[in-house]
């Protein structure tokens, strides 16, 4: 997390372009059409700001639980933090979860999955939060993981390597590792399972996305978008058959791609170090967060092959990282106070050093 596109000594340039698109939307100054004003002045809104303890670490990915209005927040060194979204406050920490980077469920076998940082895997029963055990999967840390619905298995990758990446099967029914494949692949962003038997595989550093079969591991397709240089998030639309693609780079772009065929069907312009893109087919929203620019975008879908920008809302820096609630049209994002460290003398951007104490949810409700 601490390599988001080496974007904060722009931050404040960016912040107030930001800023100041998002009055120009609030303000009604598009072309004086004040109806247009009107619908752009309430995108969206943050309803709860709710700070949680803890040490000054990074933190990885969060999930909704399917069974209840809780969020599993992977705080990584601070362990998975259970998040009651309606009370607004901590349920509990669950054992055994330091090291907590990302979290899938699969309600039926009562289970939770943490990925871990040092590469292990953390089982948790989900009806009553318990963790039962944790078990080594890889010799270094575990990014992200998807439940396939059609194999009934539970698909891990590994985090960054030199050269390759490391899939990992998992059977739900057995909590245990099945089979595991390498693929050429320097660091896959998080899994996202089409529903069909196929898993979409984001691969930033080759500026591509692979298309595999679940049941073998295989390559089905890879695709390549004209303007997408390092593809960060995926969404999807099911019902048109839309994949959405968030790019990163010098000049970040939102992909549209037929979900069958990769075929692109339109882009346009996003913020900048997206890590997570967001999906509402009720509202026909999509939601772009970005943790350089603090600001979440929001456009608008008219058809399948059409969209565009309604604005931006402002967030906080380094809330990249989201999950999103479409019953509620709630979405949450993460965030903790920082100070950045002055380039030392060879001029290399220093890491960040996050504040203690100063974890925050940002929950924001879609207008």
């Amino acid at each position: 997390m601490k390599t988001i596109n080496d974007a904060f000594p722009s931050l404040a340039l960016r912040g107030l372009n930001a800023l100041g698109a998002a009055l120009l939307f609030a303000g009604g100054a598009l072309s004086g059409n004040s109806a247009l004003a009107q619908e752009n002045s309430l995108l969206a809104a943050i309803t709860h700001t709710t700070t949680l303890p803890g040490s000054g670490h990074s933190w990885g990915f969060a999930a909704q639980d399917p069974t209840r209005p809780y969020l599993f927040i992977a705080r990584r060194e601070n362990g998975l933090t259970v998040f009651d979204v309606e009370k607004q406050r901590v349920v509990r920490s669950l054992d055994n979860s330091a090291g907590a980077n990302a979290v899938v469920f699969v309600p039926s076998v009562d289970r939770a999955y943490i990925t871990n940082m040092d590469g292990s895997l953390t089982i948790v029963r989900l009806s009553d939060l318990m963790t039962l055990k944790r078990i080594p999967v890889a010799d270094a840390n575990l990014n992200s993981a998807v439940y396939e619905p059609v194999t009934g298995w539970v698909i891990i990758a590994s985090g960054r390597r030199a050269d390759k990446s490391t899939l990992f099967v998992l059977d739900p029914k057995e909590d245990r590792i099945v089979a595991q494949q390498d693929v050429d692949v320097k660091k896959i962003d998080p899994l996202v399972a089409v529903g069909d038997g196929t898993i979409l595989l984001p691969m930033r550093d080759e500026g591509k996305v692979m298309r595999i079969a679940a049941a073998s591991l295989k390559t089905s397709a890879i695709w390549r978008f004209d303007g997408c240089t390092q593809p960060s998030a995926l969404a999807l639309d099911p019902q048109n058959r839309r994949l959405f693609v968030a790019c990163r780079g010098n000049s970040p772009i939102l992909v549209v791609a037929d979900l069958d065929s990769g075929a692109l069907k339109a882009s346009l312009p996003i913020t900048h170090a997206v890590n997570a893109v967001a999906y509402d087919a009720k509202r026909r929203r999509l939601l772009v967060a970005s943790g350089v620019d603090a600001n979440l975008t929001v456009i608008a879908q008219s058809g399948p092959n059409d969209y565009r920008t309604l604005g931006f809302v402002g967030t906080r820096p380094w809330a990249h990282n989201m999950a999103y609630d479409p019953q509620r049209g709630q979405a949450y994002l993460f965030t903790m106070d920082f100070t950045q460290p002055a380039p030392g003398p060879d001029l290399k951007k220093q890491d960040p050093q996050f504040h203690a104490d100063s974890f925050s949810v940002l929950t924001m409700q879609l207008r």
